[in-house]
């Protein structure tokens, strides 16, 4: 499948928290029978902020509360305790000279919780983002259930001006993010092949109608800046929404990010003037770079429940943990929404204990009782 370059810029665009460095942060949730809960976050750090003491805040967010350990990547399960000492730095250092630091040392900050919407309400490494949780218990006698859910909501800037959902349904548009409802579920290779690609397409004409839409929305900025303008900005305005929908728009391939050959031929055809394109420059085109945050939200999400998982949802669970992936793209066939929901469930041993013993007390009472002993 060939996608266009030019629709994963304008998505991508300077992402460097989104690029391989970011592959390595990890957010875990371990969930306890009483209801509090743990919350851990790992992520990429510096030897300075890594020198910072324990009884000291790192920053205005994970203050001297958190418990602080670093690591170096590949070896997480080796944790030190802060602050690094300059002997560690050496040592480091000494192993790869021409290597930047930074790039393998790991910090991990971990906090206990008494109630699972506290631990959501500290939410780091999510610029935009906000999360919520929920912890539901049902006591069942022989056994308690316990239901976890998380959801992560994108209320930054607006984007994405079009909808998705003029392109996909909800369905399609949930799978191409999320991976679910698994839509290729029993089809050959080639056939999920055809499926992709006929995916992949919407999503590309859904991304040029964006980038289409950011661009006018950049004219519309800087509208005093257009010479002689052959209609009002409010006209203007009215009018970008459905050339959107242009199929040079929507179709167009081209995959120089820089070049907006195909919109602005659109542009100047359509209102007989290219005085909107001749002030296309890094100045207007400027204010459309707002998705680096949106974009940038991505780590991989392990949840511990207690007991035995019945339902991980649209996680893995492999014996242990539950793993999940969540981003920012993952919100976008939701209204800017994510969530992650786990169920397990608790044996209540003590409830056995009590009813044995309840059934031989009775059986007990049986036997002694005055009319069976006349028999």
């Amino acid at each position: 499948m060939k996608t266009n370059s030019k629709t994963i810029v304008l998505m991508m665009l300077v992402l460097s928290m989104a690029s391989c460095d970011n592959e390595d942060t990890h957010m875990l949730t371990v969930i306890n029978e009483n209801g509090s809960c743990i919350r851990e976050y790992s992520f990429q750090t510096t030897e300075k902020e890594l020198m910072i003491p324990q009884e000291e805040d790192l920053d205005s967010l994970i203050d001297k509360h958190w418990e602080r350990t670093w690591s170096v990547i590949g070896n997480d399960s080796l944790r030190h305790p802060v602050p690094i000492t300059k002997a560690q730095i050496d040592s480091l250092q000494k192993e790869d000279p021409n290597s930047c630091l930074s790039d393998s040392l790991m910090m991990h900050v971990k906090k206990r919780f008494d109630a699972v919407q506290e631990m959501s309400d500290h939410l780091l490494m999510a610029e935009g983002f906000k999360a919520s949780s929920t912890l539901e218990k049902s006591f069942k006698w022989f056994y308690t259930d316990y239901t976890f859910t998380e959801t992560f909501v994108y209320d930054g800037p607006p984007i994405f001006p079009i909808p998705i959902s003029r392109f996909l349904s909800a369905d399609t548009a949930s799978y191409w993010f999320t991976g679910h409802p698994d839509l290729t579920r029993n089809l050959s290779g080639q056939d999920k092949k055809e499926v992709l690609d006929k995916i992949e397409t919407k999503v590309g004409q859904w991304l040029n109608a964006n980038w289409f839409a950011e661009i006018c929305k950049a004219i519309a900025d800087n509208y005093d800046k257009v010479k002689k303008p052959p209609v009002s900005k409010e006209s203007f305005v009215s009018q970008c929404d459905e050339l959107a929908m242009h199929p040079d728009v929507l179709n167009d391939r081209d995959d120089n990010v820089d070049n907006f050959d195909n919109f602005k031929k659109v542009l100047d055809h359509h209102f007989h003037s290219d005085a909107y394109t001749t002030i296309l420059n890094s100045d207007t085109l400027g204010s459309i770079q707002r998705y680096d945050p949106f974009l940038s939200f991505k780590t991989n999400y392990d949840l511990v429940m207690p007991g035995k998982v019945t339902d991980a949802g649209m996680g893995e669970y492999d014996g242990h943990v539950i793993h999940y992936r969540v981003s920012g793209e993952r919100t976008i066939p939701d209204g800017y929404k994510y969530s992650i929901k786990a169920t397990s469930r608790v044996t209540n041993i003590w409830a056995f204990i009590v009813t044995i013993l309840v059934i031989a007390l009775a059986i007990g009472s049986f036997a002694l009782s005055p009319n069976r002993r006349k028999h």
